[in-house]
Order: structure tokens, then C-alpha cells, then sequence
């Protein structure tokens, strides 16, 4: 089986695993998957910033999903489902209710917390159980910006709770699982539920990624695959985007494939240029302060516009305001993504000196890694199989 696999990925799987505890195992994570990450996190708060749709023919959710689903799988392979579960429920709601309480204390000095009624109270507090994602005040107001992009947090909740069964059924039934998955995705795509659907798709590539297969079977087609797809996508997207909103979402879902494909097929080009010091300690940052990212960026935005502080009437100073807001705003609130980690709070990320030592000659290339869970990649030898709990 190894010899069937690209080199760049056996490297990456069959490199022993790292000793020495948490700091042994921050050398071993993807610098690349990481990397996607931040791009993608990136160009989530550029458009929420710009709205442009230039911005939105470069579809970040899929790769955000699909990073999500390989860490699962490798979260997979060494604790039970339940303690995978608990543990993504604790990374996400911990930062996510430091959140809502600094909105709620903002909704209450606005005097439009009687807007929420009981049934979205119940959504905002266990975002998991809301319908249609979480709901605050001010719908259609300027306001909804504090709580429009919290369906994101909503799906990861769902999905993670359902991991470990949609991860049994991938290993079970093979082709069957795909083609069910990719027919309910399309077939859905016009109503709410598709949406479901279509991220349990990328998340579902996510665990081919962490096997390697899907970077195997890509090795001779990406091209051919980002051809096909990269122009009929943009072509659906902007032909059909304010008329036949299906055919749009059709685009949308062909711009996906179009630049996860591409994400994949540069990786061996991309990757050996990610291993410098300055780079890694980079991404571990983003990394370590994703969730907050997130989070914040949507009222920073909406403070900045409300306020009208200097840059609000253009995109780029929109865009240029928020960036920097949120390093102060990391700096005071990250320290939630810390605790629910169970790391010690930190003001600043950094990577510890084994980082160096990984970085340096005789290394034999990253490997995934969760990197909320700062697990290494391997099997555990006191487990013999997890893949299917």
C-alpha cells in the first residue's frame, strides 16, 4: 500500500511518532492543512467585509469543513467517539458563551434583548439545538451581524456529534456512501436540510484525506478535475446567482470541488516551503486563536460601520480595521480558546523550542495533527482499531 501512495504523504504517515508529550507532539501537525485554514478563515472575513462576489467565487466553507473532517478522523484513531465528541463540544462552546455573553450585554445597553423570544434563547445558549442556526435581535438590521455567521458553529456541533457514525459508514460501505452522500447533497441543495448535506459531504473527503486516498487518487486527475470544474462553476455562480438560486448553489458546489482539488493537487509543490520557524509559529497562532477569529470578526465589522470609524466607506478599510481590531481583541479573549483546550492562558501563542528542532535538518516532514487537540498522528498501541467507533 505504501508504494502506491504520493511520496510527500508517505512521508507524513509513516514517520514514528514523536515522543515527549504536548511539546513532542506540536512538531508533528500539517503546516499545509493549517495553512488552508488560514486562508480560508482569511477569506471569510474579507468577504464578510466586502460582500463582493469576486470574494465569493472563492468558496472558503468547503475547505474550513474539510480540514475539520480529517482532524476527526485522526481524533478518532486514538480516544472513543464520546470523549472525540465531548471534546469538540468543549473547544467550541467554552470560546462561543464568553461570546454571547458580551453580546448579550451589548443587545441589553441596545434595549432589544425582548426581540429574542424562548425558542431562540434556547438556540443561542446550545447552538446545536437551534433551527436554522443561531438567532439574536435585529434581523435585517445591521445588528444580525453579531449573530448571522453562528450557523457555521451550529454545523460543526451537528457534525461532530454525528462523526463517528458517518465515519463508520465511509469505512463500511465504501462507494455506496458516496453516492448517497453526493445525491442527497444535490438533490437537497434547493432546500434548508441540503445545506447539511453538502457539509457532511466536505467533511466526509476530510476523513479520505487523513487515509490518504483522496491525494492518491487525485495524483494524476486534480488538473483535469479544476479544468472541468473551476469554469462551469464560475460560469453557474454568475449567470444564475440572482435568478435560479439551485443552479447558483449547483456553482457554488463546483467552485468547491474546483478549489479543494486545486488545494490538494499543489500540495507537493506548496508544502516544502512551509517549514521555516517564522512560518510555523505563523499558523500555530492562527491555529490557536481560529475560533476567536471567527467569532469576533462579525461585530468588529459592525462596530466599525456603526461607528463609522476611519475605513468604513470602503471595502479595503473595512477589511485593513478588522484586521487589526481583531489582534487586540485575540490578545483579551483568546485565553477562552486556551482554557478550552485545557492549556494554560496564554496572551500570545507561541511555539515552543521543540518547534525548532522538528523545523530542522533530518526532519522528515509534518504530519496531521488535530491542532485544537494537539494529538500526534499514529495509532495508539494500546488501541488496535478506532477507525470504526
Amino acid at each position: 500500500m505504501a508504494a502506491s501512495l504520493p511520496v510527500h504523504y508517505r512521508a507524513r504517515r509513516e514517520r514514528p511518532a514523536t515522543r515527549g508529550g504536548h511539546l513532542g507532539q506540536l512538531a508533528n501537525r500539517s503546516v499545509y492543512l493549517d495553512a488552508l485554514r488560514a486562508l480560508a478563515l482569511g477569506r471569510v472575513v474579507l468577504y464578510h467585509a466586502t460582500s463582493a462576489w469576486e470574494v465569493t467565487a472563492f468558496t472558503a466553507m468547503p475547505l474550513m469543513f474539510f480540514i475539520a473532517g480529517s482532524l476527526y478522523a485522526n481524533s478518532l484513531e486514538k480516544r472513543p467517539t464520546r470523549a472525540v465528541i465531548a471534546s469538540r463540544y468543549r473547544r467550541i462552546l467554552y470560546p462561543y458563551w464568553v461570546y454571547l455573553v458580551a453580546m448579550v450585554l451589548l443587545w441589553g445597553a441596545l434595549g432589544v434583548l425582548g426581540e429574542v423570544d424562548p425558542a431562540q434563547w434556547v438556540g443561542l445558549l446550545m447552538p446545536v439545538l437551534s433551527l436554522g442556526g443561531p438567532q439574536g435581535p435585529g434581523a435585517d438590521t445591521p445588528l444580525e451581524m453579531t449573530w448571522i455567521a453562528l450557523w457555521y458553529l451550529q454545523m460543526h456541533l451537528i457534525l461532530s456529534l454525528a462523526g463517528g457514525w458517518l465515519r463508520t459508514q465511509q469505512q463500511r460501505h465504501g462507494k455506496r456512501y458516496w453516492i448517497v452522500l453526493v445525491a442527497a447533497a444535490v438533490v437537497l441543495l434547493p432546500i434548508g436540510v441540503g445545506a447539511l448535506a453538502v457539509w457532511a459531504l466536505w467533511w466526509s473527503l476530510g476523513y479520505l484525506q487523513h487515509d490518504g486516498t483522496l491525494e492518491t487518487w487525485l495524483a494524476r486527475r486534480w488538473r483535469a478535475i479544476c479544468a472541468a470544474t473551476g469554469p462551469a462553476g464560475l460560469a453557474l455562480f454568475l449567470v444564475f446567482q440572482h435568478s435560479m438560486v439551485p443552479l447558483a448553489a449547483l456553482g457554488g458546489l463546483l467552485l468547491g470541488v474546483f478549489w479543494l482539488v486545486l488545494a490538494m493537487g499543489a500540495r507537493p509543490t506548496l508544502e516544502p516551503h512551509m517549514g521555516s520557524h517564522a512560518w510555523r509559529a505563523s499558523m500555530n497562532w492562527m491555529s490557536s486563536r481560529s475560533l476567536t477569529i471567527y467569532l469576533w470578526h462579525m461585530p468588529l465589522i459592525y462596530a466599525i460601520v456603526e461607528l463609522g470609524l476611519p475605513g468604513s466607506t470602503s471595502w479595503l478599510g473595512r477589511f485593513a480595521v478588522t484586521v487589526v481590531g481583531l489582534v487586540p481583541v485575540c490578545m483579551a479573549l483568546g485565553w477562552a480558546e486556551d482554557l478550552a483546550a485545557r492549556k494554560r492562558p496564554t496572551i500570545w501563542p507561541t511555539l515552543p523550542p521543540v518547534e525548532l528542532r522538528a523545523a530542522g535538518p533530518g526532519a522528515d516532514g509534518p504530519t496531521d495533527v488535530d491542532l485544537r487537540s494537539r494529538t500526534r498522528t499514529g495509532p495508539d498501541p494500546r488501541r488496535t482499531d478506532r477507525r470504526g467507533a
